[in-house]
């Protein structure tokens, strides 16, 4: 049979088939016994359910119930329909459940794309916390550097470092991050008596993205401009490294920097601060049918961000 055959075949024969309401009503007045009761447990009037059984009768050429006192007793043919029906409505049921319990299983695989420094330095160490307190959740990590890579085709949520203003996506920020300088244990234990007036003569390490040390420079009152001479890296990660190799001082965002300091890499110099020019934020399509899965990742991100920078 070809496949137009067989189309046109499940076409006439689909055609045949009664209403699924039809079914339901004709099910439940044979287990039931009773239309009045049969309509109360579809929310139908005893009339309804009398014209949807003798449409089936009609459709099917023969009597299914004939009165017995108050009672509608299934026929010899309504007995054995009833059965066939019953066993197609079940089929169908399973059928549904399956298709829905996929869908959910579908919904809790979320697929996230960050940078490789916020990857690294704080996502991957902390997803076994996240794996025990949403079990449900799969995460599949993806890293990307650039926003314009992004292609949410292959991912569901993205976490980008940056300034508001994605207006084609949903953005939720997570944090606001703050910077200050930092240098090797060496560095700092050979210039206990630094200040920061004497960062001008010493190895400014730059960053190429998201701005440089002009900020912090107004923050800590120095009338300095932007370092031009220096290494320049454009991996937050590469800059904190070199700084801790002792080539020279980095200006940290909290986030990034936090491993180094807490093992003892890395040192800060000051306690000035001044606020980063850019924040990390959730970014995620607007048609999405993970939205509910996406809000509990979210939620966590927002939660162990702030602990884990304040």
């Amino acid at each position: 049979m070809t496949e137009k055959c067989a189309n046109t075949f499940l076409a006439i024969m689909f055609e045949r088939l009664p209403p699924t309401q039809t079914l339901r009503a004709f099910e439940a007045a044979a287990r039931l016994g009773n239309y009045t009761r049969a309509g109360e447990e579809l929310h139908l009037t005893h009339s309804a359910i009398s014209h949807q059984i003798r449409a089936l009768e009609q459709r099917t050429g023969r009597k299914l119930f004939q009165r017995e006192g108050r009672q509608m007793v299934l026929t010899d043919g309504g007995r054995l329909l009833a059965g066939e029906v019953r066993q197609a409505l079940l089929a169908l049921d399973r059928a549904l459940h399956i298709g829905q319990a996929e869908r959910r299983r579908v919904g809790q695989a979320l697929r996230v794309s960050v940078p490789p420094s916020f990857a690294s330095a704080w996502l991957v160490p902390r997803l076994a916390a996240f794996h025990r307190q949403h079990p449900h959740i799969d995460i599949s990590l993806r890293t990307s550097h650039e926003l314009s890579e992004l292609d949410f085709s292959d991912a569901d949520v993205a976490i980008w470092y940056g300034r508001a203003g994605y207006k084609n996506f949903r953005c939720q920020r997570l944090l606001k991050e703050v910077i200050f300088p930092v240098c090797s244990p060496r560095f700092a234990a050979s210039h206990p008596a630094i200040t920061p007036h004497d960062l001008a003569h010493h190895s400014l390490l730059r960053f190429a993205h998201h701005g440089g040390w002009e900020p912090w420079f107004a923050a800590a009152g120095i009338r300095q401009g932007e370092p031009r001479t220096g290494p320049v890296y454009d991996d937050p990660m590469h800059l904190l490294d070199a700084a801790a190799a002792d080539q020279g001082i980095a200006l940290a965002r909290s986030c990034l920097v936090r491993n180094h300091l807490a093992d003892g890499r890395l040192v800060r110099l000051f306690d000035i601060t001044a606020p980063a020019r850019g924040n990390y934020f959730s970014v995620s399509p607007f048609d999405t049918e993970k939205t509910a899965t996406i809000a509990e990742f979210q939620e966590w991100l927002g939660a162990i961000l702030s602990d884990s920078t304040e």
